[in-house]
């Protein structure tokens, strides 16, 4: 069967397997997701074969990647896979990657419609070298059509020079519905979960790397501020990454109580850690997105995060369902967390489950699908 739609996107996420399957059952077997590879260094989530209910492939690579940093995938079959399925219409997810070039190059001399899915902000701490800069704008005016998360990304695509009116709407999204059930179950039992972990009553919780662009030293800072002053609380960190062993460092030397480091937990055990914590905090100096943030609104917490996160602008309504700061600006970190702590945390959390609802794989499948020429 004649392929209408590939997707060249990098690695096997939990994440994009709901939004996939929305587009396959739409689009049926036309409907082509190659994989750049099936995981990289930084991943250790697992990969959910069973839920995959779209066609697909991983392609044969060689991964650059230095420890901690972004993944480079060289896929030497990517033109001939292009060629071979000859789709009308390809979306790659990104500029930066090898397989990236190649498909501009494949798009230009057959004149297909090239569609970027671009989630980079002008906050993306991560490419913003002049020369980058120059190529992506060069990549930019080479496609027809442009789909985007959300505002960040939709102004930053205007500042490479893309035309307003190509681009599509697809908000980034999880699965909801697992989130929200998930959570409620386990607040059935949250008080005994709380004790067999030796949490204090009120708890922060982040969920990420751990590592300095994800604002970790200046959580803990803040958290070391406030602690002092209120001793009941607590803060749970899930996730590793090359500055684990610096953070419990600092915690030990500066006999910070009451911080929790629980390490890489996989999807399904998440939910739990949600429906123990009273709030959620994204410390970011950079994030294209954020998408705990979705996860932690699907399951009803009041969310706070650095204004330079991709998410912030559309998920959250300062106030409302939760805060926004200056990244890095400890002092006022240290003051949003109180202001979360002194609202109406039952009411912010409602709040995020009630936005969070516009942010679903089906919404997002359906800003794919309204991209396509």
């Amino acid at each position: 069967m004649q392929i209408k739609v590939i997707i060249l996107t990098e690695t096997i996420s939990p994440y994009r397997i709901p939004v996939f399957n929305e587009i396959a059952q739409n689009l049926k077997e036309q409907f082509l997701v190659l994989f750049l590879g099936k995981t990289e260094k930084r991943q250790r989530w697992k990969i959910y074969k069973e839920r995959i209910k779209f066609r697909y492939e991983v392609l044969p690579n060689i991964l650059f990647q230095k420890k901690g940093s972004t993944p480079y995938f060289f896929n030497p079959t990517i033109f001939y896979k292009l060629i071979k399925y000859s789709a009308d219409t390809v979306i790659v997810s990104g500029y930066y990657q090898p397989s990236s070039f190649f498909t501009i190059a494949y798009t230009r001399l057959f004149r297909k419609p090239l569609i970027l899915w671009c989630e980079s902000t002008r906050y993306d701490e991560r490419y913003n070298h002049p020369m980058i800069e120059a190529y992506k704008r060069w990549f930019v005016r080479n496609c027809a059509g442009y789909i985007v998360p959300g505002k960040a990304s939709f102004e930053y695509l205007i500042l490479l020079g893309a035309e307003p009116k190509k681009i599509h709407l697809a908000p980034n999204a999880v699965d909801n519905d697992y989130f929200t059930q998930a959570s409620d179950k386990y607040r059935e039992d949250q008080e005994q979960f709380r004790q067999s972990k030796g949490y204090p009553k009120k708890v922060f919780l982040y969920v990420g790397h751990l590592i300095d662009q994800k604002g970790i030293s200046d959580l803990l800072k803040a958290f070391q501020i406030l602690s002092k002053e209120q001793p009941h609380l607590g803060l749970v960190l899930i996730g590793n990454g090359e500055g684990e062993k610096r953070y419990r460092n600092f915690c030990r030397d500066n006999q910070i109580k009451n911080v929790f480091f629980e390490g890489f937990v996989h999807q399904e055990t998440l939910p739990r850690y949600y429906a123990v914590a009273d709030i959620f905090i994204l410390p970011t100096h950079t994030d294209r997105w954020g998408l705990v943030l979705n996860e932690a609104m699907a399951s009803k917490l009041p969310v706070i995060s650095s204004s330079v996160a991709g998410a912030a602008g559309d998920l959250i309504i300062n106030g409302e369902n939760g805060y926004t700061y200056e990244k890095g600006n400890i002092e006022e970190l240290m003051e949003t967390l109180k202001k979360a702590l002194n609202s109406n945390r039952e009411l912010m959390g409602k709040k995020s489950y009630e936005i969070i609802q516009n942010f679903s794989p089906q919404r997002c499948a359906l800003g794919v699908l309204e991209a396509l020429p």
